[in-house]
C-alpha cells in the first residue's frame, strides 16, 4: 500500500532530525581530527595536512559534477526498474569521471597549478589516489536521502569519519609524520568505497545487474539535468576554494595552517543546512512534479526560517566566545587565526538562505550556471590580486566575494522563476523576531564577557544558558528550528512502552 501524502511528509520530518543527528555526529568525529593533528603535528606539517585536504577535495568536487545529485530529482516519482536504472548509471557515470580525474591531475602541468612547487609536491601520489578512491563515495548520500533510509541517515555520517579519524590517529601515534595521516585517509576512502558498492548492489540486486540497467534515454536525461548543475556546482567549489589553492603558492605551510584554522567556522551549521536542504529539496521536487509549484515560496520560506532561527544564535555565541574556543581546540599557537575566524562567521547568513535549492527542484538548473559564470568575470581575477598584494586578509575578502555574489544571483533567478518580489519572497517577519530574540538576548552575556575575567567551565556555562534562553523563546513564538513533532511522538511512544512495564514491578 503507498503511503499517504501527510505519512510521507512525516517520514521526511523524521528522516530529517536523523539526518541532522547523524550529520552533527559526524562533525564532532571529523573535528577530532584537526584537534588531534595540531597537537600531534609541527605547525607547518599541519599546514601541509591542510593543503592536501584542500587539494583532494577540491578536485573531488570539481571533476565529480555532481552526477550524484540526479538522484534527488528523478529517483522520488520514477518506478522500481527505472530507480534501480538510475542508481547504477550513476555510480558508473562516478567512476567513469573518477578515472578521468585522476588521469587529468597526473598531467604535470595541470598538478603544478594544484599542487604549487612547494613541499606538498613529494606527497602528489597521495593526493592522485585520494581523489580516485573518494569520488564514487559521494554516491552514498543522496542514495540513502531518497530512499528515505532513516538508519543509515543516522549511522553512516559519523561512521565515515569516525573511521578516518581512528585511521589518522592510530597511524600517527604508531608512527609521527604528516605521511602517516595521508595512508589513514587513503585506507579510510578504500574501505569507503567498498561499502559504498556494497549499498548500492543491495538497492540494484545482482540478478538485475547481470540482466542489464543500461538505458541511453534515461542517461541523456540525467546527463541533461546533473551537467549544467553540476558545471555550476563545479564552478561553486572553484570560487569557494580558489583563495585556498593560490594560497598554497603565495603563503607558507605555517601561515596556511593559521588560514585553514579560520574555515572551520561554527560546528554543525553547515550540516545543518545541508542536512534540512536535502528533506526540503525532495519534498519541493515532488510538488513542482505535481505541477504544485505555486506551493515552493512557502516551503522555502519554511526552510530559511528554521536555519536562520538556528544559525543566528549560535553564531553569535561563537563569535563573542571565538578566542577561547580557538585557545581550547587547537592550542595558543593559532590565535592568530581568530580575527579571521570571527569575519569569515559572516558567511553565515549566505548559507542560510539555502541558494539554489528551488532552481534545482524545478529542473532551471541552467540558471544556477549563469550565476556562477557571470560571477566567475569578478571572483578569479579579484581573488587572486586580493592574495598576491594582501596576503591572508586578502584571501578572506576574495573569500566572501566569493561565497556571497553567485549565490545572491540565484536568489534573484528563484525570485523570478517563481514571480515573487524581494518583499515576499523572504520571511522578513520571521527574520525579525529571529534577531531581536538572539541580538538583545547576548547583551548581558556580551557584557559579561567584557568587564568580568573567568574560565573555560564558566564560559561553557554561559554560553549553554545563552542557547537554552534563545531557544525557549523561539518556542514560544513558534520560530524553533527543529519540529518537536516526531521528538513527542517518540517520547510518548516510550512512556507508553514502560507503563504496563512499570506496573508489572510494582510503580
Amino acid at each position: 500500500m503507498e503511503s499517504t501524502e501527510s505519512d510521507q511528509i512525516f517520514r521526511g520530518k523524521f528522516q530529517s532530525v536523523f539526518m541532522v543527528a547523524g550529520k552533527l555526529a559526524a562533525l564532532v568525529a571529523s573535528f577530532g581530527i584537526p584537534l588531534i593533528l595540531t597537537r600531534l603535528l609541527s605547525q607547518s606539517d599541519y599546514g601541509i595536512f591542510a593543503q592536501f585536504y584542500v587539494v583532494v577535495f577540491f578536485c573531488t568536487g570539481i571533476f565529480n559534477v555532481s552526477m550524484q545529485s540526479n538522484l534527488y530529482y528523478f529517483y522520488p516519482t520514477a518506478s522500481g526498474h527505472s530507480r534501480r536504472t538510475l542508481i547504477f548509471q550513476t555510480l558508473l557515470f562516478l567512476l567513469v569521471v573518477s578515472a578521468i580525474a585522476g588521469a587529468l591531475v597526473a598531467i604535470p602541468g595541470i598538478s603544478r597549478y594544484l599542487i604549487g612547487d612547494g613541499e606538498l609536491v613529494q606527497y602528489r601520489k597521495y593526493i592522485l589516489a585520494a581523489i580516485v578512491l573518494l569520488m564514487p563515495v559521494y554516491m552514498v548520500e543522496p542514495l540513502y536521502v531518497v530512499k528515505k533510509d532513516v538508519l543509515t541517515s543516522l549511522i553512516y555520517p559519523p561512521s565515515e569519519v569516525l573511521l578516518r579519524f581512528l585511521l589518522i590517529t592510530a597511524l600517527v601515534l604508531i608512527k609521527p609524520g604528516v605521511q602517516s595521516a595521508f595512508n589513514g585517509i587513503l585506507i579510510a576512502a578504500g574501505i569507503c568505497l567498498v561499502f559504498t558498492f556494497a549499498y548500492t548492489l543491495k538497492e540494484i540486486g545482482l540478478r538485475n545487474l547481470v540482466g542489464g540497467l543500461l538505458n541511453r534515454g534515461l542517461a541523456r536525461d540525467q546527463l541533461r539535468y546533473s551537467i549544467p548543475f553540476g558545471t555550476a556546482t563545479s564552478l561553486n567549489i572553484l570560487f569557494q576554494r580558489f583563495d585556498k589553492i593560490i594560497c598554497i603558492s603565495f603563503l607558507s605551510p605555517g601561515e596556511f595552517a593559521v588560514y585553514a584554522i579560520a574555515f572551520y567556522g561554527i560546528p554543525g551549521v553547515l550540516q545543518v543546512f545541508d542536512s534540512l536542504a536535502q528533506i526540503y529539496l525532495v519534498r519541493m521536487t515532488v510538488k513542482h512534479q505535481q505541477n504544485k509549484t505555486s506551493e515552493l515560496a512557502s516551503i522555502y520560506r519554511s526552510l530559511v526560517t528554521k536555519t536562520c532561527a538556528f544559525s543566528l544564535p549560535v553564531m553569535l555565541v561563537v563569535a563573542l566566545y571565538a578566542r577561547k574556543i580557538i585557545a581550547l581546540l587547537f592550542t595558543d599557537k593559532y590565535q592568530d587565526a581568530v580575527p579571521l575566524f570571527r569575519v569569515y562567521l559572516l558567511s553565515i547568513f549566505i548559507f542560510m538562505l539555502c541558494s539554489g535549492l528551488i532552481l534545482r527542484a524545478t529542473g532551471n538548473t541552467n540558471y544556477t550556471l549563469k550565476s556562477y559564470l557571470y560571477s566567475g568575470v569578478i571572483i578569479l581575477p579579484a581573488t587572486y590580486f586580493l592574495i598576491r598584494f594582501f596576503g591572508v586578509w586578502g584571501a578572506m575578502t576574495g573569500a566572501l566575494i566569493s561565497l556571497s555574489l553567485p549565490k545572491l544571483l540565484n536568489l534573484r533567478w528563484e525570485m523570478q522563476v517563481l514571480k515573487k518580489q524581494i518583499s515576499e519572497f523572504f520571511p522578513w517577519k520571521q527574520f525579525g523576531q529571529i534577531s531581536l530574540i538572539a541580538v538583545v538576548s547576548i547583551l548581558p552575556f556580551a557584557a559579561a564577557e567584557m568587564f568580568f575575567n573567568y574560565g573555560l567551565f564558566f564560559t561553557m556555562l554561559l554560553g549553554t544558558v545563552y542557547l537554552v534562553l534563545v531557544s525557549m523563546l523561539e518556542i514560544k513564538y513558534k520560530l524553533f528550528p527543529a519540529d518537536l513533532g516526531p521528538i513527542k511522538a517518540s517520547v510518548l511512544s516510550y512512556f507508553r512502552f514502560l507503563n504496563p512495564v512499570w506496573k508489572r514491578v510494582g510503580y
